[in-house]
């Protein structure tokens, strides 16, 4: 049975219970890599934007930008997986806002805008940090297409940028 009809053939306390499991699950990876819950600036401008399954983040934590800057000039390529991660876990916060993670039937594609210098040649390798926490979360239904940039500059001055597209379940 795969995870869809796992998921279907569910009493409602038990769907309600896997989701309770899939938050504790970006909450205790918050916890390992000693991040705060995100929480945008109080008023301020966010950078996401809302479509029918999409999400959009920059890497903020206890309510500010963290990791700011150029991967390969102001951040290494480590801090530049951590801000991957963290930019996904505030996309799956922000969708678990929005709809909660148990309407996630699969993440479809994840695209990840990466601030670097020139030289930096790494962007698979430092997407992969978000790949394997979306895996490590929702199992097979985590497995994604994914695009990697670099680019010059990203809004704040923030290093990473995750965008994801969903599909809800019905």
């Amino acid at each position: 049975m795969d995870g869809k009809s796992k998921m279907q053939a569910m009493p409602e306390d038990a769907k309600e219970e896997a989701n309770h499991d899939e938050s504790a699950t970006i909450r205790r990876v918050q916890g390992e890599m000693g991040m705060e819950p995100r929480s945008g600036p109080e008023g301020g401008r966010r950078v996401d934007r809302i479509g029918a399954c999409r999400r959009e983040h920059v890497p903020f934590s206890g309510g500010q930008l963290q990791l700011k800057g150029r991967i390969g000039a102001d951040i290494s390529i480590e801090d530049g997986k951590r801000s991957a991660a963290l930019s996904t876990i505030n996309c799956l916060e922000s969708l678990d806002r929005l709809v909660g993670l148990d309407r996630v039937e699969k993440i479809l594609k994840v695209t990840g805008y990466l601030s670097c210098t020139e030289e930096v040649t790494q962007h698979p390798e430092i997407m992969n940090a978000a790949s394997e926490l979306l895996i490590g979360v929702f199992g097979d239904a985590g497995r994604h297409a994914r695009a990697a940039l670099g680019i010059h500059t990203l809004p704040l001055g923030a290093s990473t940028e995750v965008e994801m597209v969903v599909a809800l379940k019905a």
